[in-house]
């Protein structure tokens, strides 16, 4: 059964073993019950948007961010994968009525320091880009390492703003004398395991996307092994990855978003739009070679794709 995290009609009941201070195992069963719970209808900043341990954790890495060998550089390896998984599935996806594959107007939610954001806004598909966070020491760094590069500057394709998805205005669809307003795509790479609320994340980011557009996410399978492997070996022990990134317990499962766009975003009367889950793909982090898509999509890290069909 779908977590509340996401599918906001079921309830969450939660047994902790503890173990030690500072680990605990985490059991968890699901009671449904036919309420408009919170985790949906609630919108404020602090129900779905990064919290303050989760800012200062992100703000204390700024000035590391682009240190390829750094504490980030687990992004730094990843980030290709991320290009050819986008463009890949476009090329591969498209509805030739609906989707483009060239002029794309784009937006990066939690772009941090902007090494996904600079990458896809010097491709020569993408006609502009919007990179949004909600870390002013981040978000900085961002706007200081695009000033590197002139074609960056002068191009005028890529934009920062400090801000979080649900302040962003909600752009116009197309009409007559007006042109489409909404994206082509909306990226939340490793974005839904940090926010408490990412049923209205994922809400908010589909209000963005025009008809044959897509929204492209990786995220963590809540699971043992992910628990061992991203946090117990990345964090604890190898330490390639900084302490406290990571909360297994926030980590979403790959049935539970495929649910969610199911439940709430296919054939869903009244609702205007209608989307499909078009590749889901598990990946790992192979040592002295990088990120690979490998293994089953349930079970770790995973790489997402869902396209609106109108």
């Amino acid at each position: 059964m779908p977590s509340p995290r996401l599918m906001g009609k079921h309830i969450q009941l939660v047994e902790y073993h503890l173990m030690t201070n500072q680990q605990r195992v985490l059991t968890t069963t699901f009671w449904p019950r036919p309420i408009a719970h919170v985790y949906t209808r609630r919108r404020e900043h602090s129900n779905a948007s990064f919290s303050a341990d989760e800012l200062s954790h992100f703000n204390a890495l700024a000035s590391t961010w682009w240190d390829a060998s750094g504490p980030s550089r687990l992004l730094h390896k990843m980030n290709p994968l991320r290009i050819s998984f986008i463009f890949d599935t476009i090329d591969q996806y498209a509805l030739p009525a609906l989707s483009r594959a060239c002029g794309l107007q784009m937006l990066d939610v939690g772009c941090g320091g902007g090494i996904l954001t600079e990458s896809l806004a010097r491709n020569p598909r993408v006609a502009s880009i919007t990179g949004i966070d909600m870390s002013e020491d981040v978000l900085a760094v961002a706007q200081q390492h695009k000033k590197r590069d002139p074609a960056l500057v002068s191009g005028g394709k890529l934009e920062y703003r400090l801000c979080s998805l649900l302040d962003l205005p909600i752009p116009k669809p197309a009409s007559e004398g007006q042109q489409e307003e909404r994206y082509d795509a909306v990226t939340l790479f490793e974005v839904l395991e940090h926010v408490p609320n990412p049923s209205a994340v994922l809400q908010a980011a589909t209000e963005r996307v025009r008809p044959g557009g897509w929204i492209f996410a990786s995220t963590v399978n809540r699971t043992a092994a992910a628990y061992l492997t991203t946090i117990f070996i990345g964090e604890k022990i190898l330490k390639i990855v900084p302490e406290g990134t990571h909360t297994w317990s926030k980590y979403i499962n790959e049935r539970e978003l495929r649910e969610w766009f199911v439940e709430h975003k296919s054939n869903v009367p009244g609702s205007g739009e209608h989307w499909d889950i078009v590749r889901s793909e598990g990946c790992i982090y192979v040592p002295f070679v990088g990120w690979k898509f490998k293994g089953p999509r349930d079970l770790g890290n995973y790489f997402f794709a869902a396209r609106r069909l109108e």
